[in-house]
This record gives C-alpha cells, structure tokens and sequence, in this order.
C-alpha cells in the first residue's frame, strides 16, 4: 500500500513538474509492471551421447536475460508466465524509450529558454 501512495505522489510530482502535453508521459503514468530484460528461447545441448541434441536437436527453453550489477543474468520462464512476461519487458523497453525520447526533448527546450534569458539578459544590461 506504501509502494502504491509513493507511486500515486510521484506521478503527482511528474505532472507538476512537466509542461509536457500528457501523452508525452503518459507511459510514465501507467501502472502495470514491468520488467527488466529480453526474452528469447535458448538452445543448447546436453552432452548426453544418446540424446537427440546429439544428432542437431537441441533443447529449446524460454528465458529471461538482463544484466543486473554489470552481469549477465539468466532465468527460466514458467510455461504459464511466458505472455506476461514478454509484455512486462516490452513495457520496459518502451519505458526507457519514452524516457530517452523526452530527456532529448527537455534538454532542448532547456537549451532554448537559456538562451531567451541570456538573450534578455544581455538586452537589459547597461556597461558600468
């Protein structure tokens, strides 16, 4: 419920803060969960001379892979998670685009109303 409260008073926050038209942040605002890394099947063998891999078949797994402290990490997807999964990484990866996207858009405009306020500033200022 605290996690909830803090979430609702960052939102707050963000929209106070922005001038940006809402759906600009609007992939800020949201409130499903996201996740961290890429979602792929992996292949591999398992080095039994009987087994099928042996002969070119190789197992197949769905995983989860993020880098966490500078590592690459691996995770094993449950079969009844796998769509839950892969649409929690794409909100992420949407996330961290969105994000990237309004930081250029903000540097800009913070570029520009610096120069307005240099501009004026220079116009209003007498030599001593």
């Amino acid at each position: 419920m605290q996690n909830r409260r803090e979430l609702s008073r960052l939102r707050k926050k963000l929209l106070e803060l922005t001038t940006a038209p809402a759906e600009d942040i609007g992939v800020f605002l949201a409130d499903s969960p996201m996740r961290k890394g890429t979602v792929y099947t992996l292949r591999r063998k398992c080095s039994k001379p009987s087994c099928r891999c042996a002969r070119g078949q190789l197992h197949e797994s769905l995983v989860l892979t993020a880098s966490i402290a500078g590592k690459t990490r691996l995770w094993t997807i449950p079969k009844d998670e796998i769509e839950a999964v892969r649409r929690e990484t794409v909100r992420y990866r949407q996330f961290r685009r969105s994000r990237a996207a309004l930081s250029k858009r903000l540097a800009r405009r913070q570029a520009e109303l610096l120069g307005a306020i240099d501009a004026i500033e220079k116009l209003r200022t007498r030599e001593p």
